[in-house]
């Protein structure tokens, strides 16, 4: 990975900043549906830094969620799976990064390009990290799924409405900004991107 320049530096730690506020401050109406945007600041750093920039500015969101008191411990490995790990795989989001860029700066690219690629970075990024979410629901919180049901239906209840709820919720709210203001994703020196 090339070394981030400072500007870089401020995109991650601004991202996760914003990410933690709305973490923190829009509630979700319920457990299982996430009605939210939190990870759209980690998405758009992601489609305009990167995945390295991008899986950077995951963890630290996750670990302000640590530091502010907003994170459930019950083992250390669910600590780390669920605020470190998970938070982190939203940067993958950045995967997409350069053909997101092109199409953005090539006008002649048809807007359902771009809203197509920026819809595959987000169920990318959201992908990885419920899929951990799933497996620390199975492995940690299975022993609270009502009784006579599997872990993995819990999991996958719990964590899978989550996931369509978030991801569906950002689909709309991304494909809005890209099309009325992209410059949130575009970099002018979009051949490096990320440093």
């Amino acid at each position: 990975m090339a070394k981030l320049s400072t500007r870089v530096w401020l995109e991650i730690a601004l991202c996760a900043a914003i990410a933690t506020v709305l973490d923190l401050f829009i509630p979700s109406p319920t457990f299982a549906v996430e009605v939210s945007v939190k990870m759209l600041p980690i998405i758009f750093l992601s489609l305009r830094r990167g995945w390295p920039a991008g899986m950077l500015g995951g963890f630290l969101w996750g670990l302000l969620q640590v530091l502010l008191g907003d994170a459930y411990f019950l083992s250390i490995i669910q600590f780390l799976l669920e605020y470190f790990v998970a938070f982190a795989l939203v940067g993958l989001a950045g995967l997409l990064v350069q053909p997101m860029q092109t199409t953005l700066v090539d006008q002649s690219q048809a807007y359902g390009k771009q809203i197509s690629l920026a819809i595959a970075a987000l169920v990318t990024g959201s992908l990885a990290r419920y899929l951990i979410h799933f497996l620390a629901g199975v492995w940690f919180w299975g022993s609270y799924a009502p009784e006579g049901q599997s872990p993995y239906l819990y999991s996958f209840l719990v964590n899978g409405g989550a996931f369509l709820s978030e991801t569906l919720t950002c689909a709309i709210v991304i494909a809005l900004l890209v099309k009325f203001y992209p410059r949130l994703i575009l970099v002018k020196n979009h051949g490096k991107s990320w440093t």
